[in-house]
């Protein structure tokens, strides 16, 4: 036909495809907005949660055997993105076989969930405690960082008591817990003994 072969015909059809390829961008540009205005509104409504609380928090660790090395029980938990858990009213438990052989409390710490590492810290009215079975060996301090192999490090003023041996003061503290007492500890940095 030679309608098809005029100029006006092709100018028509030139701008035909024009306005269909400007109308689908403004309609994906509409389309995109309502997709952006709906997401915000859901997650205004729906915030994702940067930290969850939960009560009577435990963590465990156990050997190859699967028998439990230490458990740790805190009356509140707040985790965090980066495994850290922020912990209140805290009680660790370390074994020999079903027996406790030693126990640690502390109002306030950190656990991180993959790396197993704890702190603990006291508050002006309670310190870290760590007790030995039957209160053979008791430590209190200020802070006390646990470690993998039941390793700690006690900061911030440490007293030890093995009863019947003698009682030590100090700056700081390290060794290793979960033995039936403090085992292999070494205080140093203002160190006062009274041998019993």
């Amino acid at each position: 036909m030679w309608i098809f072969k005029t100029d006006a015909f092709k100018l028509i059809l030139a701008l035909a495809i024009l306005g269909i390829i400007v109308g689908l961008m403004f309609y994906a540009q509409m389309q995109a907005e309502k997709e952006e205005k709906a997401h915000a509104e859901m997650t205004k409504a729906h915030p994702t949660a940067d930290k969850i609380s939960i009560d009577n928090y435990n963590l465990l660790e156990v050997d190859g055997e699967n028998k439990v090395k230490w458990k740790l029980t805190a009356k509140s938990g707040v985790f965090e993105k980066d495994n850290n858990v922020h912990l209140t009213d805290i009680v660790m438990q370390y074994f020999d076989g079903d027996q406790i052989k030693m126990q640690v409390s502390a109002p306030i710490g950190v656990a991180n969930e993959n790396s197993r590492e704890v702190k603990l810290d006291s508050t002006s009215k309670q310190p870290v405690v760590a007790e030995g079975e039957q209160g053979k060996s008791r430590m209190e301090t200020k802070r006390l960082e646990l470690t993998k192999k039941n390793g700690f490090k006690a900061t911030g003023g440490v007293n030890i008591v093995v009863a019947g041996v003698a009682k030590v003061t100090g700056d700081m503290a390290s060794g290793v817990l979960g033995k039936a007492d403090l085992d292999g500890f070494k205080i140093t940095g203002h160190t006062h003994a009274i041998i019993e």
